[in-house]
């Protein structure tokens, strides 16, 4: 199951998400094209957070009913003062056991990094679908961050770096999708953000969720690390970015 420990870190910055939400606005975007084209009248969006990527898809498919469930009970709340749609229902649920109802799609916008079996929570949502319906996510890689995990490692070795570099890498998600479907489709994209400042890049992993932050031995942010850290930055980059890489993956029944 999910970590409850991101479900509480969910609840505490849900107000501020979607402000800082760039990267995963721009994969809602790619992934929306990505599923396309399909009809479905029943959607299930596992891991729905604040409703970034929901109104996209009932804008998209007027005529479908939509379920999104989350862990975070804060998320669910702003999804449904963001939301007025009848045709969106929000419940708290773990996307990763839930087990309710028959979808023609289910699709999930940077959710399922956060699954601890991923085999297993892949195929448990592909049992809900409706014959000839579609699974549809993006996934962000290991590579993800990976300017932050090279300044950081300048600065205090290899035995720190982000921990989204143990996200699933791209050639076993190939595996796994292709174990669950007959039909896969799979394509890679990479974002670039940049910031004024090592802080402001902080704060949106802080606020998203997104797993920039340290691995290995517990690090606290002092003052005279954010300084070591960003000038360590600087010089091997010249300036303060992140990159993102987005796996989108498809699989139909």
């Amino acid at each position: 199951m999910l970590d409850t420990l991101i479900a509480d870190n969910y609840a505490a910055v849900a107000a501020r998400y979607d402000a800082h939400a760039e990267p995963q606005r721009r994969a809602a975007e790619d992934l929306l094209a990505f599923t396309s084209p399909v009809s479905p009248r029943d959607i299930f969006e596992p891991g729905c957070g604040t409703g970034l990527y929901t109104r996209l898809l009932l804008a998209a498919f007027p005529r479908a009913e939509l379920l999104g469930v989350d862990l975070s009970a804060a998320m669910l709340e702003m999804a449904r003062h963001n939301i007025a749609d009848v045709r969106a229902t929000f419940r708290p649920a773990d996307a990763e056991t839930f087990a309710e109802g028959r979808y023609d799609l289910i699709t999930a916008n940077a959710v399922f990094q956060w699954f601890t079996d991923l085999p297993r929570g892949l195929a448990n949502l592909a049992g809900l679908l409706t014959p000839g319906g579609t699974l549809s996510f993006s996934f962000f890689g290991p590579e993800t961050y990976r300017e932050l995990d090279g300044a950081l490692r300048v600065v205090f070795g290899d035995d720190v770096g982000v921990a989204c570099r143990r996200f699933t890498q791209p050639a076993e998600l190939c595996r796994i999708m292709r174990d669950i479907f007959a039909d896969v489709e799979i394509e890679e994209r990479r974002y670039t953000l940049d910031f004024d400042s090592l802080d402001s890049l902080l704060r949106s992993i802080r606020y998203t969720g997104t797993r920039g932050r340290p691995c290995g031995p517990e690090m606290h942010w002092t003052p005279g690390r954010l300084a070591r850290v960003e000038r360590a930055f600087r010089e091997k980059y010249g300036e303060i970015l992140a990159g993102y890489q987005v796996i989108f993956c498809k699989g139909q029944q």
